[in-house]
This record gives structure tokens, sequence and C-alpha cells, in this order.
């Protein structure tokens, strides 16, 4: 199968990998879930995998909007503590959108789910309507955030190489 053909819904299908993720899980007396919490949700999106498949489309639309715009700032080192800090963000504002901004995310899943798998692109169209998204969800402490994430980033290696430069003299 490749990579693109992947559907993480099968492995649920499959009796053989889900216990044998049941029983790791187990094993480690904690909580070892990976992506979503499903907790007790879980029968839930058992009982409605298209629901969920969607759901895992619609993220990656969002977040392809994300890399996209974080890629445009040119941050070299921060950029990777942007992506990461803001998709948090994102996702924690996403959890309950107004209705302007679901009927976006609507129509942009839409969009997707009218092509053949694989072929949807992301157009310019969809980048200003995942910005404008953005624009709308994201506060001005979560923008402060993202920006202080990156300063971080570029402080530590900056400090790394002054030290690097120390060791050597």
């Amino acid at each position: 199968m490749a990579q693109n053909e992947f559907n993480f819904m099968d492995l649920l299908k499959d009796d053989a990998w889900f216990q044998e993720a049941v029983c790791l899980e187990e094993s480690v007396d904690c909580d070892a879930l990976a992506g979503l919490s499903w907790g007790t949700h879980l029968g839930t999106f058992m009982a409605d995998p298209t629901g969920v498949s969607q759901f895992a489309q619609l993220r990656s639309v969002v977040m392809q909007g994300w890399k996209q715009l974080v890629a445009e700032w040119n941050l070299g080192i921060g950029t990777e503590a942007a992506e990461t800090k803001g998709q948090e963000l994102i996702m924690k504002r996403l959890r309950q959108p107004v209705a302007e901004v679901q009927e976006t995310l609507t129509a942009l899943l839409a969009a997707k789910l009218s092509q053949p798998q694989g072929q949807w692109r992301m157009t310019e169209a969809d980048h200003v309507e995942i910005r404008s998204i953005f624009r709308q969800v994201l506060t001005h402490e979560d923008w402060e955030a993202i920006a202080a994430s990156v300063r971080d980033c570029i402080y530590a290696q900056v400090l790394q190489q002054d030290l690097t430069t120390a060791d050597r003299h």
C-alpha cells in the first residue's frame, strides 16, 4: 500500500492490530494515547468512521494552510516552533468555533471531498479562507505566544552557538 493510500480507519477494523494496541497501552500503566484522546468518546468514533475520516481531512487542510502561512514568514530555525505553537492554539480555538468559521470550514471540507482522493490541491482562494479563519480564532495573546516561541527558539540557538564558540577557544 502506498503511503498516501494509508487509512487509519482500516486499522480500527483490524481486530489483531486493535487488540495489540490495547495491550500495549495497558502495559505502560498510564494513558499512552497518540493523537486524539478518545477516552469515553471511542464509541462515537467507532459508530461514525466516515465522520472521523472527514475530521482528519479537515484538520489536515487547516494545518496545511497554517504551515504555508508560517513558511511565508521565512523564520528559519524558528519555523518549527511557530508551526507547533500555532497548531496547538488553532486546535484549541477550533474546538467550538463560531457559526461563520464553521461554515467556512464546512465549505473547505466539501471542496476537498468533491475531488477524487489524493487529487485535491489547495488553491489561493482556499488559503485566503484559512487565513481568515486564523484571524478570527487566534487572539492577540495567541499571536504573541507564537512569536515568543519563535523568539525562544532563536535565543536558544544563539546561546548554543555562543557556547560552542567558547568551547573552541
